[in-house]
Protein backbone atom coordinates (compact mmCIF):
# COMPACT_ATOMS: atom_id res chain seq x y z
CA UNK A 1 0.00 0.00 0.00
CA UNK A 2 1.51 3.47 -0.53
CA UNK A 3 2.82 4.51 2.50
CA UNK A 4 3.23 8.39 1.09
CA UNK A 5 0.37 10.88 2.65
CA UNK A 6 1.52 13.44 0.16
CA UNK A 7 -0.15 13.58 -3.26
CA UNK A 8 1.23 12.11 -5.90
CA UNK A 9 2.40 14.40 -9.17
CA UNK A 10 1.09 12.05 -10.96
CA UNK A 11 -1.26 9.08 -10.42
CA UNK A 12 -1.87 6.98 -13.65
CA UNK A 13 -3.32 3.77 -14.05
CA UNK A 14 -1.18 1.74 -17.40
CA UNK A 15 -2.48 -1.29 -18.58
CA UNK A 16 -0.33 -3.71 -19.52
CA UNK A 17 -0.30 -5.28 -23.07
CA UNK A 18 -0.31 -9.48 -23.15
CA UNK A 19 2.71 -8.76 -25.60
CA UNK A 20 4.62 -7.05 -22.57
CA UNK A 21 4.86 -10.87 -21.03
CA UNK A 22 7.98 -12.39 -21.27
CA UNK A 23 8.93 -16.56 -21.44
CA UNK A 24 7.94 -16.78 -17.63
CA UNK A 25 4.87 -15.46 -18.06
CA UNK A 26 5.25 -12.31 -16.41
CA UNK A 27 5.37 -8.68 -17.13
CA UNK A 28 9.05 -8.44 -18.47
CA UNK A 29 11.07 -5.91 -16.01
CA UNK A 30 11.94 -3.50 -19.05
CA UNK A 31 8.23 -3.37 -19.73
CA UNK A 32 8.00 -1.14 -16.40
CA UNK A 33 10.18 1.61 -17.32
CA UNK A 34 8.18 1.79 -20.33
CA UNK A 35 4.97 2.23 -18.19
CA UNK A 36 6.33 5.12 -15.81
CA UNK A 37 7.38 7.16 -19.06
CA UNK A 38 3.91 6.64 -20.08
CA UNK A 39 3.16 7.91 -16.92
CA UNK A 40 5.78 10.99 -16.89
CA UNK A 41 4.98 11.79 -20.68
CA UNK A 42 1.26 12.28 -19.58
CA UNK A 43 1.53 14.45 -16.44
CA UNK A 44 4.25 16.38 -18.30
CA UNK A 45 1.57 17.41 -21.05
CA UNK A 46 -1.28 17.84 -18.67
CA UNK A 47 0.87 19.75 -16.72
CA UNK A 48 1.89 21.99 -19.35
CA UNK A 49 6.11 21.22 -19.55
CA UNK A 50 7.94 21.35 -22.12
CA UNK A 51 8.85 22.92 -25.33
CA UNK A 52 5.87 25.55 -25.85
CA UNK A 53 7.01 28.38 -27.53
CA UNK A 54 6.93 31.11 -24.80
CA UNK A 55 8.98 32.59 -22.06
CA UNK A 56 9.36 30.39 -19.79
CA UNK A 57 10.41 27.48 -23.03
CA UNK A 58 12.46 24.55 -21.57
CA UNK A 59 12.12 20.96 -22.20
CA UNK A 60 12.98 18.22 -19.73
CA UNK A 61 15.52 15.07 -20.11
CA UNK A 62 16.08 12.19 -18.28
CA UNK A 63 19.55 11.80 -16.40
CA UNK A 64 18.78 8.73 -14.29
CA UNK A 65 16.77 6.62 -13.46
CA UNK A 66 17.05 3.44 -11.32
CA UNK A 67 14.16 0.76 -10.36
CA UNK A 68 13.57 -1.66 -7.67
CA UNK A 69 11.52 -4.94 -8.49
CA UNK A 70 9.61 -5.60 -5.63
CA UNK A 71 7.14 -8.65 -7.32
CA UNK A 72 6.03 -10.42 -10.42
CA UNK A 73 3.24 -8.88 -12.56
CA UNK A 74 1.11 -10.92 -15.27
CA UNK A 75 -1.25 -9.44 -17.75
CA UNK A 76 -4.43 -8.35 -17.56
CA UNK A 77 -3.60 -7.04 -13.76
CA UNK A 78 -3.96 -2.99 -14.25
CA UNK A 79 -1.14 -0.92 -12.33
CA UNK A 80 -0.62 2.07 -11.11
CA UNK A 81 2.01 4.42 -11.40
CA UNK A 82 2.44 6.97 -8.94
CA UNK A 83 5.59 9.56 -8.68
CA UNK A 84 6.70 12.15 -5.71
CA UNK A 85 9.00 14.69 -5.62
CA UNK A 86 12.09 14.23 -3.74
CA UNK A 87 14.41 16.82 -4.64
CA UNK A 88 14.13 20.16 -6.23
CA UNK A 89 17.53 21.81 -7.61
CA UNK A 90 18.29 24.65 -9.55
CA UNK A 91 18.07 23.21 -12.73
CA UNK A 92 16.70 19.25 -11.74
CA UNK A 93 14.40 17.50 -10.03
CA UNK A 94 14.03 13.98 -8.54
CA UNK A 95 11.16 12.09 -8.30
CA UNK A 96 10.51 8.69 -6.37
CA UNK A 97 8.85 6.54 -8.89
CA UNK A 98 6.60 3.31 -7.98
CA UNK A 99 3.96 1.18 -9.19
CA UNK A 100 1.41 -0.25 -7.34
CA UNK A 101 -1.71 -2.61 -8.27
CA UNK A 102 -5.12 -0.97 -9.54
CA UNK A 103 -6.04 -1.27 -5.54
CA UNK A 104 -2.94 0.52 -4.31
CA UNK A 105 -2.47 -2.79 -1.91
CA UNK A 106 0.78 -4.34 -3.48
CA UNK A 107 3.95 -2.34 -4.54
CA UNK A 108 5.04 -3.96 -7.66
CA UNK A 109 8.17 -1.59 -8.46
CA UNK A 110 9.79 1.57 -6.82
CA UNK A 111 12.78 3.41 -7.81
CA UNK A 112 14.34 6.89 -8.54
CA UNK A 113 14.50 9.12 -11.22
CA UNK A 114 16.03 12.39 -12.04
CA UNK A 115 15.47 15.29 -14.87
CA UNK A 116 17.20 18.24 -16.13
CA UNK A 117 15.79 21.21 -17.57
CA UNK A 118 17.32 22.16 -20.46
CA UNK A 119 16.70 24.62 -23.24
CA UNK A 120 16.17 24.05 -27.10
CA UNK A 121 20.54 23.35 -27.32
CA UNK A 122 19.79 20.62 -24.85
CA UNK A 123 21.88 22.74 -22.46
CA UNK A 124 20.79 22.88 -18.34
CA UNK A 125 18.70 26.41 -17.72
CA UNK A 126 16.96 27.08 -13.93
CA UNK A 127 13.74 25.23 -13.57
CA UNK A 128 11.24 28.13 -14.40
CA UNK A 129 9.32 29.45 -10.99
CA UNK A 130 6.02 28.12 -12.50
CA UNK A 131 7.34 24.76 -12.40
CA UNK A 132 9.28 24.49 -9.59
CA UNK A 133 5.70 26.01 -7.30
CA UNK A 134 4.05 22.83 -9.18
CA UNK A 135 7.25 20.36 -8.22
CA UNK A 136 7.19 22.01 -4.57
CA UNK A 137 3.22 20.86 -3.89
CA UNK A 138 4.33 17.41 -4.11
CA UNK A 139 7.83 17.40 -2.73
CA UNK A 140 8.46 14.85 0.45
CA UNK A 141 9.66 15.87 3.36
CA UNK A 142 13.17 15.09 3.55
Amino acid sequence: MSDVNIEPLFDVLIKPRWADQDSMGHINHVQYFRYLEEARVEWLEQAGFGMGGGADEFGLIMAAVGLNFRREWHHPGLLRAKAWVMRIGNSSFSLKQSLYSEDDNELVADGESTLVCVNREHRPIPLPESARDHLQAHLLAP
